[in-house]
């Protein structure tokens, strides 16, 4: 899915020391969301995204939109899902 309206950054610890001090930037990976320059929220490691480093992009998502940065494009990326009951016979 694509989201223009966010844009990422990344940062290299080892060369940005005073960065990783300033955002109090503790475990790697970090995901810091801003809202208007505010950070709003943060993914610290890989807990919230299912404990794995090859999560689906569809997780990321999710997490994102749930901290406010993203806006949902469908119901799949928001979480919804479509139930239908089976007939038993």
């Amino acid at each position: 899915m694509k989201h223009t309206e966010a844009k990422f950054a990344y940062l290299n610890a080892e060369k940005c020391p005073f960065f990783i001090q300033k955002l109090n930037i503790q475990m790697l990976p970090t995901v810091i969301m801003f809202n208007d320059g505010v950070a709003v929220d943060r993914i610290c490691g890989f807990d919230d995204l299912g404990g794995v480093d090859d999560f689906p992009e569809i997780i990321l998502t999710r997490r994102l939109i749930f901290g406010g940065v993203l806006a949902p494009l469908n119901d799949k990326e928001e979480g919804r899902m479509k139930v239908t009951k089976k007939k038993v016979i």
